[in-house]
Order: C-alpha cells, then sequence, then structure tokens
C-alpha cells in the first residue's frame, strides 16, 4: 500500500472491509481532521472484532507508559489488535525498529498501527517501511482552509451535489477553519438540500450558522447588500444565542476597521485591486502572501480571501470611516452608561451607519 491522497480513504475503507489490512498506518495532518478521518477505518476493523490500545506520546507520561510496552501481539480470542499512537513522531528510531522487527515475524501481522502526527519525518524508519508495506495518509498542505475545501469537493460530488466555485468560498468563509463546526455545517447542508442537488449561495446563507469569528462577515455583509431591515434580524439572531450586545459591536468595529486597512492596501496593490473575478483575486492574493518582501497587515492575513474579495467590493460605497466609527462609539456609550436596552440601541446604529454608506 504506498501513499494515499485525502480522497482515497474511501479505497482504503473497501480494502479494510474486504479484509486486507495494512501493517501500519500513518496519518499526518491537523489532529481533528486526521482523527475523523482515521476513525472511519477503525470502526471497520472494531466491528470486526479487533481490540484497541492508546497512547499519547505528546506527554511525558504517555512516552514513558509507551517505552515499555514489549510483545506485540494479537488481541483475545484470535482477533486482531490495534494500537493507536498520538505524537508518532516521538517514536525513537530503537522502538521503531523493534516494532518493525516485530511486524516481519508474520506474513499476515495480527496487529496494526495506527500512527498520528502533524508532522511525520519522511526519514522515520516506521515511515520509510510504511511506503512499502503500510499506508501514508497526508494531508500535505498547511493552509487548513486548503484541507476543508478539498474536504468540501469530496463530500459534495460524494452526495451526487454540485457547488460553484463562489458558493463553496462562502461556505468556507462562513464556518471558519474548526473542523468540527465545519463537519456539523456542511452536514446539515447536504441533508438540507439533499441529493442530485446544485447547492446555491441562498442555501448556504439559510442553513450555515456561522463560526462566532464568521458572524461578523454576516453581519457587514449584509448591511451593503440586505440593507438595515436585514442586518438588524441577524444581529437579532445573535442576541438570542445570548451573544454580548458590545461583542457585536466590536464586531462592526474590527469589520470596518479591516475594511479601512484592506483599502490602504490596496492603494498599494492596484494589480490586486484591478481583480473583479474572485479566481483572478485569489490567485492575486496568494502570490502576494507567497512573497517574503510584502508586509501583509496581520488582520488581513487571517482573513479568507473571499471576505476579502467582498469587502473589496464595499469599499466603494464608503467615503469616509469616521462617521461609521463615531456611531459605534456613540452605540456602545448608550449601552455602558445610559443603560440602554439593546433593542433600543441597534436599531438606531444600523440606520447610522446605512446612512453613512453611498449610495444605498
Amino acid at each position: 500500500m504506498p501513499i494515499f491522497t485525502p480522497l482515497q480513504i474511501e479505497k482504503l475503507l473497501d480494502l479494510a472491509s474486504r479484509g486486507r489490512i495494512a501493517p501500519v498506518y500513518i496519518f499526518i495532518g491537523p489532529y481533528p481532521l486526521i482523527e475523523e478521518k482515521a476513525k472511519r477505518i477503525l470502526d471497520v476493523l472494531l466491528n470486526q472484532g479487533s481490540t484497541l490500545e492508546v497512547y499519547d506520546l505528546r506527554t511525558q507520561e504517555g512516552k514513558k507508559e509507551f517505552s515499555e510496552i514489549k510483545g506485540y501481539q494479537e488481541g483475545l480470542f484470535g482477533f486482531r489488535k490495534v494500537y493507536l499512537v498520538y505524537g508518532a513522531e516521538e517514536i525513537s528510531q530503537n522502538k521503531a525498529n523493534e516494532m518493525i522487527k516485530s511486524l516481519s515475524r508474520y506474513e499476515k501481522p495480527p496487529f496494526s498501527w495506527f500512527l498520528f502526527s502533524e508532522n511525520f519525518p519522511e526519514a522515520h524508519p516506521l515511515y520509510q517501511y510504511a511506503t512499502e508495506k503500510g499506508a501514508i495518509i497526508p494531508f500535505p498542505s498547511r493552509r487548513r482552509e486548503d484541507l476543508l475545501e478539498i474536504e468540501l469537493i469530496y463530500e459534495v460530488k460524494k452526495n451526487n451535489c454540485a457547488m460553484n466555485k463562489e458558493v463553496a468560498q462562502l461556505f468556507l468563509s462562513l464556518v471558519g477553519d474548526d473542523y468540527h463546526h465545519f463537519k456539523n455545517e456542511l452536514q446539515k447542508l447536504l441533508l438540507y438540500v439533499g441529493q442530485g442537488t446544485e447547492i446555491s449561495e441562498s442555501d448556504v446563507l439559510q442553513i450555515v450558522v456561522p463560526y462566532s469569528s464568521s458572524a461578523l462577515f454576516l453581519i457587514g455583509d449584509a448591511l451593503f447588500n440586505k440593507g438595515p431591515n436585514q442586518t438588524l434580524k441577524l444581529i437579532e439572531g445573535l442576541l438570542d444565542v445570548k451573544t454580548e450586545p458590545t461583542a457585536i459591536i466590536a464586531y462592526l468595529y474590527k469589520h470596518f476597521k479591516k475594511m479601512e486597512i484592506l483599502k490602504e492596501f490596496l492603494a498599494e496593490h492596484p494589480e490586486i485591486e484591478k481583480e473583479n473575478y474572485y479566481s483572478a483575486f485569489m490567485k492575486k492574493w496568494q502570490e502576494i502572501k507567497g512573497n517574503p518582501a510584502i508586509n501583509i497587515p496581520p488582520i488581513l492575513a487571517e482573513t479568507h480571501p473571499y471576505s476579502l474579495f467582498t469587502m473589496k467590493a464595499h469599499l466603494k460605497k464608503v467615503k469616509n470611516f469616521s462617521p461609521l466609527f463615531q456611531a459605534l462609539f456613540q452605540a456602545e456609550l448608550s449601552l455602558k452608561r445610559e443603560f440602554r436596552k439593546p433593542e433600543e440601541v441597534f436599531p438606531k446604529l444600523i440606520l447610522d451607519l446605512w446612512r453613512s454608506i453611498e449610495p444605498h
């Protein structure tokens, strides 16, 4: 079994269900992602009667416990034994050679190793062994958004659905980079649209609950594209789930501050400012991020490209940011010093912001 791409997990599942089980599986990438992928294969083995032992080498106690285990063997009643190791890059060369020697005693070893690592070195003896007799499943990109995009494409295709590039980027910008939230919202969306469906922007906006860090994107986008009423509804929704009113104002302040910084950055880089198609904008943005000579403000570097692309279009409607910041300041004073209720403060705030944006 050679190196497998993330999209080939189904092949490994099929092989495992037919009894073709690798002696070593090495999963490389962010832990929430590789745990979820490995679990699918582990479930097959456990349902076949395999027993499981788990070791975590990310702690000193776990390293000590792992160093003491000897005599790797099959499980009870002849079933397969599965050893799951977190922080597998910490396995010493001597220990690795001991594990390989134990595996080599069998034509078909009655036990398997599942090794988890964020960065497993290719020179490691177990990596070399797995290239010949095991399965290596790397998630090679260091950019979490790339990994989530691969997962999104795979799951959409698996459900015989379709999603264009712009809708996919909208979905990713809303769910953020938390894998569990991403997975939960994607399952909800696919269940809502059903199989064989073209997923639209309205489907995403209707079903997907944005991750907390993505909430400001929705509010800011609504203010420019949907108008004050829709923006107020979104804020009411945040208040209903116990979001602090001052946190919402902070979201809006950060959103406008990001726009202001983006405006200054685009003035210095007209080559990206002129791009009116997202694919071209994203390509130029990645080129700029990859250029060590260009200093990108952290608030922009941490933002999803789709959000920046949307903001770029909105910049044409803002001539002066001062009235926006002043309106937010007055709203915060009303909440903190005058102790006014949020349902009184936010309608006025949204109207003040709306009047400061032109043209309507």
